[in-house]
């Protein structure tokens, strides 16, 4: 089952009529039986998550609070459910999708539902509590999922292929780089030139696999004793673009501190047993079959770490824009607010000198 600390009562913003949609299940699934306790996970963003208890069973709940670019709520939430699907007919470790309600007046807006898969599910990538063994054991469970993944042919997903993963580059970078002018509140030099930097060196490799987007450990579950993904989670960034993005953006711990989020900077490997950047690389190459990074298994690996970063310096500077102009009355605490400057400061200047090798 879920730990309790990654679950609360259900948010006064996300509530819903837990009777009506009662009574929806027990009319659409055949083994529902009353009564239903609801509870939210933790997190979530615009995307909440539920989880639904009854007699001999537990479900999870997803819905929508925004819709993807070009959808509306319902499509939106139809594409998830079908990717869900789809991934769950190809053996891939997500959750065993029940049914998706187009039907608004259930809870207030279209919902999915899946089965709730019980194991372990870390929010710090540090891993407390594990020893180094079962640490090291688990991190290359996490590469082996990645891998299995990204193996997965583009056409079994139901995505819309829109190119390949170097279009997708290319997509992505003018949509960041847009978005960064955007919310732009200040002058900074490296994101000012990775901003032309970027879009001019993207790597001509041909590529084509499903992203999940989102890769984190705590996006993931694990047996509840082996080292082993039973179920990768939040799958609402997912579509067809490059393994190697993904990958990148899986490893942004190692590279980044983010407020409220876990960070394996500053951390001694080896007595932790979490492999390091380069040693996780590795493990992800092997099971997908690729050469070693020193063998040529990975060309422009800096690059895609530099897409990484950006992104991550465009996301900090949508709070930092949204929370100025929020006003004193909802925006975060200035500390946060501070915090959240830095990270674009600092993640641009190391991406920069990824590509650059300066030191500015």
């Amino acid at each position: 089952m879920a730990a309790s600390a990654d679950l609360t009562p259900v948010q006064p913003q996300h509530r819903f009529d837990e009777a009506r949609l009662a009574a929806y299940l027990a009319d659409h699934l055949p083994d529902f039986r009353l009564p239903l306790n609801v509870q939210q996970f933790r997190g979530g963003g615009a995307n909440p998550a539920f989880l639904l208890h009854a007699p001999g069973r537990s479900y999870v709940l997803r819905k929508r609070t925004l819709p993807k670019k070009g959808l509306d709520i319902a499509a939106s939430t139809a594409r998830d459910f079908g990717l869900i699907s789809a991934l769950h007919e190809a053996a891939l470790p997500v959750a065993a999708p029940r049914l998706v309600c187009a039907d608004a007046s259930v809870i207030g807006t279209p919902f999915y539902l899946l089965d709730h898969v019980p194991g372990r599910h870390f929010r710090d990538p540090n891993l407390p509590g594990m020893d180094p063994k079962q640490r090291h054991a688990l991190y290359d469970a996490m590469a082996a999922a990645l891998a299995q993944i990204h193996a997965l042919p583009p056409a079994q997903t139901g995505l819309p292929a829109n190119g390949d993963g170097q279009d997708y580059l290319v997509r992505q970078i003018a949509a960041l780089i847009e978005q960064y002018r955007g919310n732009r509140t200040e002058e900074i030099a490296p994101m000012e030139r990775l901003l032309d930097w970027l879009p001019a060196h993207v790597p001509a490799e041909r590529t084509a696999t499903l992203m999940h987007g989102n890769f984190r450990i705590d996006n993931l579950v694990f047996h509840p004793a082996e080292p082993q993904v039973v179920a990768v989670l939040d799958w609402d960034l997912a579509l067809i673009g490059h393994p190697l993005a993904d990958l990148a953006i899986n490893c942004m711990p190692y590279r980044v501190t983010i407020p409220g989020m876990g960070s394996l900077q500053g951390l001694d490997f080896i007595e932790s047993g979490i492999p390091g950047e380069a040693d996780y690389v590795a493990a992800y190459c092997r099971h997908a079959g690729r050469p070693a990074p020193e063998e040529g298994g990975i060309a422009h690996w800096n690059f895609y770490l530099a897409f990484a970063l950006f992104r991550v310096a465009v996301m900090a500077q949508g709070i930092v824009k949204r929370s100025q102009a929020a006003g004193n009355g909802t925006a975060p605490p200035a500390p946060a607010l501070k915090a959240y400057a830095a990270v674009v400061r600092s993640v641009s200047h190391q991406a920069w000198h990824l590509v650059d090798g300066g030191d500015d």
